[in-house]
């Protein structure tokens, strides 16, 4: 039987606000198999409700135990750099509203100025991200 330290009521608070309100799913996730474990639901029956393997369970709650609230996040991995560079995607993203190109002379624009090739799907997604950024940010 393994319970996590009995929760603080600030502890509680922050736990409940993740598992509420956080972006990231697994961040949700483990942050309500903490709150449940602090009422004594044990790893067995957390495994079948979060339908995750006991070791899972219980890394979960040792990264709460060793690293508290950071405890709940993924470790950053590594993955292919991105082709364009933040300040080149906001350009490309600047060639598009302000100077009302098309996407391909955009794209054509981007890539004599830096001399960098890339994908008409490297650019679709450049361009989602940041529609998706700038709609967050009015939101």
């Amino acid at each position: 039987m393994k319970f996590v330290a009995q929760l603080t009521p600030e502890e509680k608070e922050t736990l409940t606000e993740a598992y509420l309100h956080h972006p990231n799913a697994r961040v949700r996730q483990r942050a309500h198999a903490i709150l449940l474990n602090n009422r004594h639901y044990l790893v067995t029956q957390l495994r079948e409700l979060f339908e995750v393997r006991h070791q899972t369970v219980s890394s979960w709650l040792d990264a709460w135990e060793n690293y508290g609230l950071m405890g709940l996040y993924d470790d950053p991995r590594s993955g292919r750099p991105p082709i364009l560079s933040e300040s080149e995607q906001s350009q490309f993203f600047t060639y598009l509203q302000n100077d009302s190109l098309q996407t391909k002379a955009a794209i054509a624009r981007l890539q004599e100025e830096t001399g960098k090739e890339a994908s008409i799907d490297t650019f679709k997604r450049v361009l989602k991200k940041m529609t998706q950024s700038a709609a967050t940010a009015t939101a």
